[in-house]
C-alpha cells in the first residue's frame, strides 16, 4: 500500500479556533481587562488584535462610565500606538487590580483551551473510527464497489481532501459561505449563487482610467465609475464567434463588454451609469432633539439630560446619480485584491493553512458536470475535481480559453491532459468518449504523526458529454438522481418563511449599513444575507438540539462542528432552518428590506469582515407594526478573534 502523508493540522486548527479563534496565546504589550483613569474617566481595553501586534492595529476600549440606553459599555476603538502614549499619562491600576485581570484573561483561556482540546480529541476519535471503517470496506469489496461514507458532510470533505486539493481550501472555503450556506437553506430563492446552474464566471478585479473598477464576487460583480460608489449587479457571459461576451445589467441600458485572450476588457464609449453615490452621512442625533454631544458621541439636550441616540450609529445616505464614463479599457494587472479573494485568503490563513494558488482573474468555471457513464467535473476558483463514481476523485489545475472557435476547458493531468469544449446549450464535450481512469485514493488512517494515509482507489468511466448536474454521480454507471443525500440538510420542512409574495405580517424591518463609503472599496455588507431568527442564535441551537459547551460562543462552535464535518453540523443547518423568519440579501450598499412579519421579537443573523476583522450581528429586535429600521455598524457588532 502506498502512502502519501498529509497532516490534518488544518483540521485541529479549525476546532481550536471555533470558526473566527485562537487558542493561541499572545502576549499581551497591552494590558487586558485593567481599569485606567484617564482625565477623571474609568477605561480598560476589552481586547486587541491579536494577529497584528504592530502600532498601527487597533484594540477595542469600554467606557464603563458612559453606558447606552441598554445599560451596557459604550466603546471606541485605538491603536497599540496611541494606547502606548496615552495609558502612561493615566491613574495607574494597582499590582493587586493587574494580577486580577491576568488572572481573569488566563482562567478564560484555560477554559477555552480545555474545551478545544475536548473538541479536537473527540474529532480524533471521529476520524480513526471513520479511517478504520473505510480500510475494512476497502479490504471487503473490489475498488469499483467501494461505497460513498455514511452522510453527505463526511463524503464531501473526505472527497475534497483524499483528491489532493489543500484542507484549508476544502474547509475555507465552505466557512467562508456558512451564512450564505444558510440563507439558500432558509430561502433558496434568495440565494442565486446557490441556485445558479453549473457554467462559467468571472473572478478577479479590473481596473482602468476614470475610477472604471469591476470586482467580481460569487452572484455579481461590483461596478465602479467616476464618482459612483460600488454597486453590486448582476452579470452574464456569452462565448461568440471569435469573440467572449461579458454583459452586465446596469441602468439604463446593460454594458456589453469583450473579454480578450490576453485578459483584458474592452467596451465602446461613453458609457452612461444611473448608480448611486454618497450623498452624506446621517448622524445618530438625527430627531432625538440632541443640543449637544461629548467626545463618546453620547447625545444630550438642552437641560444636559442623556437621550436616546449615538452619533456614532449613522448610516451613510446614498442618492442617485448618472455620470458619463469614457470607454472601457480594463486590465487585471496592478487593480490589486478583489473582495473575494481576501475573505477568502483570510481565512485560509487564520485557520493555519495555506492559502495555495491564488485564483487567475479571468473565465473560471463553477458548479459540477456529469455524465451518465460516472464521469464528472467539479470546479472550484484553483481547479477541478476529475471524478469516476461517488468516490474516486483527484484535482488538477485548469485554464479557459475562449478562442475563435468558442471557449475550451484545459484540464492540466500529467497523464492524460483534457480538452473540453463549452457547447452553446452548456454542456461539455470533451471530443471523444474513450475509457479515463481516475488516479483516486481513500483515507486509510493516521500514522505516528498523526498525518492521513492514503490508498489509492483508481477507477475508470468512459468519457462522454457532460451536463450541469446538482450532485455527483452516486455510482460508475449512473447518473445521480436529485435528492440524494447532498441535499438533504435543506429539504427538511422547517416552520414558515416570509416571503416578499406571501408575507407573513405587516412589520417590515429594514437594514442600513452604518460603515461610511469609501470611494472604490466595497461595503462590508455588500451582498452579505440577513436573516431574521425567531429565537436567539443559541437558543435557536439549544432548541434544534446542539449543546453548545460552556464558556464557548455559539457562532465559533457552529464553525468549528461544520469544519469538522461533525453530526452537530447537519442539526445546526436544520435549527436555524426552523428559527427562520424572513431573509434577505444586501444589495451593493449593505442595505436590504426583509418581508414583513408579526410585530414581535426577533433575532440578527448577520456577518461580516471590516478590514480583516470579522464581526456577527445577533442582538434582539424588536418589530413593530409598519416599518422599522436598523443601522449596523461597529458600534453594535460582536468581534469575533
Amino acid at each position: 500500500m502506498s502512502r502519501i502523508r498529509i497532516s490534518n493540522s488544518a483540521f485541529r486548527v479549525f476546532l481550536a479556533v471555533a470558526l473566527f479563534g485562537s487558542v493561541r496565546v499572545v502576549a499581551q504589550d497591552i494590558p487586558i481587562g485593567a481599569t485606567y483613569v484617564c482625565s477623571g474617566e474609568h477605561i480598560y481595553i476589552e481586547n486587541c488584535n491579536i494577529r497584528d501586534t504592530s502600532d498601527t492595529s487597533t484594540c477595542m476600549v469600554a467606557h464603563p462610565d458612559h453606558l447606552t440606553p441598554s445599560g451596557m459599555n459604550t466603546y471606541t476603538y485605538a491603536t497599540r500606538g496611541a494606547l502606548k502614549k496615552l495609558l502612561p499619562t493615566c491613574q495607574q491600576p494597582s499590582a493587586k487590580q493587574l494580577g486580577a485581570a491576568n488572572a481573569f484573561q488566563k482562567k478564560q483561556q484555560d477554559t477555552y483551551n480545555a474545551n478545544a482540546q475536548k473538541a479536537s480529541d473527540q474529532l480524533d476519535q471521529n476520524l480513526r473510527a471513520n479511517a478504520q471503517a473505510d480500510a475494512t470496506r476497502a479490504q471487503s469489496l473490489n475498488t469499483s464497489q467501494i461505497q460513498p461514507p455514511k452522510n453527505a458532510e463526511e463524503h464531501q470533505i473526505r472527497r475534497c481532501v483524499s483528491s489532493g486539493r489543500l484542507p484549508a481550501s476544502c474547509t475555507g472555503n465552505s466557512l467562508l459561505g456558512w451564512f450564505s450556506q444558510a440563507l439558500g437553506s432558509v430561502a433558496p430563492g434568495l440565494d442565486k449563487q446557490t441556485q445558479a446552474e453549473a457554467g462559467p464566471n468571472m473572478a478577479g478585479v479590473f481596473q482602468g482610467a476614470d475610477n472604471w473598477r469591476l470586482d467580481f464576487i460569487d452572484g455579481g460583480v461590483l461596478v465602479n465609475c467616476s464618482t459612483l460608489s460600488p454597486n453590486q449587479e448582476s452579470y452574464s457571459l456569452k462565448f461568440e464567434p471569435n469573440r467572449t461576451s461579458l454583459v452586465i445589467d446596469i441602468k439604463p441600458r446593460p454594458l456589453v463588454l469583450t473579454f480578450h485572450p490576453d485578459g483584458s476588457i474592452t467596451g465602446p464609449g461613453p458609457v452612461t451609469i444611473d448608480g448611486v453615490f454618497a450623498a452624506g452621512y446621517v448622524s445618530g442625533a438625527a430627531g432625538t432633539g440632541a443640543t449637544q454631544q461629548d467626545q463618546y458621541g453620547n447625545l444630550y439636550d438642552a437641560g444636559g439630560n442623556r437621550v436616546q441616540g449615538n452619533v456614532n450609529n449613522g448610516h451613510t445616505n446614498f442618492a442617485p446619480r448618472r455620470v458619463t464614463c469614457p470607454a472601457l479599457n480594463l486590465t487585471s494587472k496592478g487593480a490589486g485584491t478583489g473582495i473575494q479573494t481576501m475573505q477568502t485568503d483570510l481565512l485560509k490563513t487564520m485557520f493555519g493553512g495555506d492559502k495555495g494558488a491564488p485564483t487567475p482573474p479571468g473565465i473560471r468555471m463553477h458548479g459540477i458536470f456529469a455524465a451518465s457513464t460516472g464521469f464528472s467535473l467539479q470546479f472550484f476558483p484553483e481547479s477541478v475535481i476529475l471524478g469516476c463514481g461517488p468516490d474516486s476523485a483527484r484535482a488538477y489545475p485548469y485554464t479557459v480559453v475562449a478562442g475563435g472557435a468558442g471557449a475550451v476547458i484545459k484540464i492540466d493531468a500529467p497523464d492524460h491532459p483534457l480538452n473540453f469544449s463549452v457547447r452553446p446549450d452548456g454542456s461539455l464535450d470533451p471530443g471523444n468518449n474513450g475509457s479515463y481512469q481516475v488516479h483516486g485514493r481513500m483515507v486509510t488512517g493516521q500514522d505516528d504523526n498523526d498525518d492521513f494515509t492514503f490508498a489509492p482507489l483508481e477507477a475508470s468511466c468512459n468519457l462522454a458529454v457532460l451536463a450541469p448536474s446538482k450532485t455527483i454521480p452516486a455510482s460508475g454507471a449512473t447518473s445521480a438522481a436529485a435528492g440524494s443525500a447532498s441535499s438533504t440538510a435543506g429539504s427538511a420542512s422547517g416552520g414558515t418563511l416570509s416571503t416578499p409574495q406571501a408575507p407573513l405580517g405587516n412589520a417590515v424591518l429594514t437594514i442600513a449599513s452604518g460603515f461610511p463609503a469609501q470611494p472604490g472599496i466595497a461595503n462590508p455588507l455588500a451582498g452579505r444575507p440577513y436573516i431574521l431568527l425567531r429565537s436567539s442564535y443559541a437558543d435557536s441551537l439549544a432548541q434544534g438540539g446542539v449543546a453548545v459547551p460552556a464558556g464557548t460562543s455559539p457562532f465559533k462552535y457552529a464553525g468549528a462542528a461544520c469544519a469538522a464535518h461533525s453530526p452537530d453540523c447537519q442539526k445546526i443547518s436544520l435549527a436555524i432552518h426552523l428559527s427562520a423568519a424572513s431573509a434577505a440579501r444586501a444589495d451593493g450598499s449593505g442595505n436590504a428590506s426583509l418581508p414583513g412579519l408579526p410585530p414581535g421579537t426577533y433575532y440578527l443573523m448577520i456577518s461580516a469582515v471590516d478590514k480583516n476583522q470579522p464581526y456577527v450581528w445577533g442582538q434582539a429586535v424588536q418589530l413593530h407594526a409598519g416599518q422599522n429600521s436598523i443601522t449596523l455598524d461597529l458600534r453594535n457588532a460582536t468581534p469575533l478573534h
